[in-house]
């Protein structure tokens, strides 16, 4: 009897020892634009400890974002942190209709002086959610973009080869 106790003992020992591994995070990585209609690089970098940063530049622009990630159902979901340096801030999308001007600047920092070249860009409550092998990002009504039920932002893990026109 004491040999079939001992025996089981050992044997809840080494099931109970079994070492669990964490589910990798499928939005953990660096993903980029797969857009060619304008010259610029989009960089968005998902980090394992629930932040993020964005990076993009064009011909004479560039933005920027950083801030925090969390799951929501199948979707990742970004909201971007404060600044502590003087930018422009905009939403992540946000449509102007031909003609129209924008608003007066937001500031990151009240009447600072932003630099001419570099703009923060405010994801709030953005959501993203993978198909295949793509991060897509579905545009909202919020975004006023026409067409918006149909839209949608992709990024992909490799960098695509851009074409020279």
């Amino acid at each position: 009897m004491k040999i079939r106790n001992l025996i089981f003992l050992v044997l809840v020992g080494f099931i109970s020892c079994k070492k669990t591994e964490t589910p990798v995070n499928k939005f953990v990585g660096t993903w980029y634009d797969t857009e060619y209609i304008v010259p610029g690089r989009h960089v968005l970098k998902i980090n394992k400890d629930s932040t993020f940063s964005y990076k993009g530049a064009g011909c004479d622009w560039r933005v920027l974002s950083k801030g925090k990630w969390k799951l929501v159902g199948d979707s990742i979901e970004l909201n971007s942190t404060s600044s502590d340096t003087c930018y422009r801030m905009f939403p992540y999308i946000h449509c102007l209709k031909f003609g129209e001007n924008r608003k007066k600047d937001t500031l990151t920092i009240s009447n600072c002086n932003p630099s001419l070249n570099a703009d923060f860009l405010i994801f709030s409550k953005e959501r993203f959610y993978i198909k295949r092998d793509s991060l897509i990002y579905k545009f909202t009504a919020r975004s006023n973009c026409p067409g918006y039920d149909t839209l949608k932002n992709t990024y992909a893990r490799t960098e695509k080869i851009r074409k020279r026109y």
